[in-house]
């Protein structure tokens, strides 16, 4: 499999998590995958961000 990094700002993954369709029973697999990938950037970005304590 082909794979490329790219870099995302907090705004930027909260974007392309909002513009994913709900999850429907029958959705195709790499969107339920996209979803995952996502949500898990997301929070580790929050872990990270200026003005979180990590206490």
């Amino acid at each position: 499999m082909n794979r490329g990094p790219i870099i995302l700002s907090i705004d930027e993954a909260e974007y392309l998590l909002d513009q994913v369709p709900p999850p429907e029973p029958d959705e195709d697999p790499m969107i339920t995958k996209l979803r995952q990938k996502l949500s898990m950037l997301l929070a580790e970005l929050r872990k990270g961000a200026e003005g979180t304590s990590s206490n």
